[in-house]
């Protein structure tokens, strides 16, 4: 019976495997990619594709590994079978590897297939597209240029992006509305307007146009970002949190919305959420301090002081000059009373940072609770003229002063 159970056992746990590993394969990958781990990443796709050969976006992802290590074949087989999967996807992804490669005919072509298609990249993107920095020298690059391969729309685009790097935001939405009877069935229109919105902080009428946008076209990724992060702006963070959470579900390789999520659920003070969110993130970029020094936070929001103390020994191990990593280390240790290890934290935070009164105001309670009461009003009355508020509160309670 026992033998039974383990072949059912295993079996169940082989089929889950399966069912959800070629994801998982993918999102190392990714993350291999982003800090340029490229054979790793070439190996993760590899594997991801093997269990998984119907997603264009696998086969993509490897050539660009493949286009980052010269293998200018393997990548252009590569981006061949994602067009297969998807006819004009990759053809932008070919121009590119035909430009580098040296092959400005192929080159040509899969450009002028690309400024055809729906995916067409702004003409101010590719012309700074490092890929071509061979290829704009020569005659053809020069002719192709000739032509004005853009819609009505892709113009608008680039006038108010010219605004808006003017800081000229009311221009920019001014030009924008004066175009809305040609566009109203368009959800970029909703989504370039709501973006104009977000830049004025303005989030309602973004939050407004992004949800257009989203009635429109509800498979896009970044509208579900976006209005998110309008959402988690206006403090409406479980509005937040279901925006992000259907944003990753499109699109699972948007690591930093793992960590913008869990800004939302501490928001809620779901920290328990939020630590989930930053430690799934810190499965892939074990190395980043800030997501590390959030993941200590949060667990000290929620009360867990021994985890939150391992996560800040992590930020210290990788960088022993930063104030805020003794600092927040030194307030851990007062939660769990151990006075003595708090001071010294604290004591080297303001040696790197000497104007901080928060450091001050928990120096001055590391030494109240360690029995120095003389030392702590006068550290209460430093963070009092630093501008720390709340040591007023002590110094009256614990100082009569």
């Amino acid at each position: 019976m026992k033998k039974i159970f383990l072949v059912i056992g295993a079996s169940a746990f082989g089929l889950l495997t399966i069912a959800q590993s070629h994801t998982q394969f993918f999102l190392k990958g990714v993350a291999a990619l982003m800090q340029k781990q490229y054979n790793e990443s070439v190996s993760m796709f590899t594997e991801a594709i093997r269990l998984n050969n119907t997603s264009e976006k696998y086969y993509l992802m490897r050539a660009e590994a493949f286009l980052f290590l010269g293998q200018f074949n393997d990548a252009i087989n590569d981006y061949n079978e994602a067009n297969s999967l998807k006819t004009g996807i990759a053809d932008y992804g070919l121009s590119r590897t035909y430009a580098k490669s040296g092959d400005y005919k192929n080159a040509l072509l899969y450009l002028q297939r690309h400024l055809e298609s729906l995916y067409r990249n702004p003409s101010s993107v590719i012309k700074k597209d490092d890929a071509f920095a061979q290829f704009k020298y020569t005659d053809e690059w020069h002719d192709l240029w000739q032509k004005d391969w853009h819609s009505n729309f892709d113009k608008l685009t680039e006038e108010v992006d010219y605004y808006i790097r003017k800081g000229d935001i009311e221009s920019a939405l001014e030009y924008l509305n004066n175009s809305y009877s040609d566009y109203q069935k368009e959800p970029c229109y909703y989504a370039l307007r709501a973006k104009l919105y977000a830049l004025k902080e303005n989030y309602a009428a973004a939050i407004a146009d992004y949800s257009a946008a989203l009635s429109l076209n509800k498979d896009s990724s970044s509208y579900y970002f976006s209005r998110g992060l309008a959402y988690l702006k206006s403090e409406k963070y479980k509005n937040a949190i279901d925006d992000f959470t259907r944003g990753l579900k499109l699109s699972p390789e948007n690591f930093e919305f793992y960590l913008t999520r869990a800004n939302a659920f501490a928001g809620l003070s779901d920290f328990s959420s939020a630590i989930k969110d930053v430690e799934f993130y810190l499965g892939f970029f074990t190395e980043d301090q800030k997501a590390i020094f959030s993941c200590g936070e949060y667990y000290y929001q929620n009360a867990d002081y021994l985890n939150a103390l391992k996560y800040f020994n992590k930020n210290l191990k990788i960088d022993s000059a930063n104030p805020e990593y003794f600092k927040a280390r030194g307030k851990t240790y007062l939660q769990t009373k151990t006075f003595n290890y708090a001071i010294n934290d604290l004591a080297m935070s303001l040696d790197l940072k000497p104007d901080d009164g928060e450091t001050y105001l928990y120096m001055g309670l590391a030494k109240y609770g360690s029995g120095n009461k003389d030392d702590a009003c006068s550290d209460f009355q430093k963070a009092i003229r630093l501008g720390n508020k709340l040591a007023l509160k002590y110094s009256i309670d614990y100082c009569g002063k």
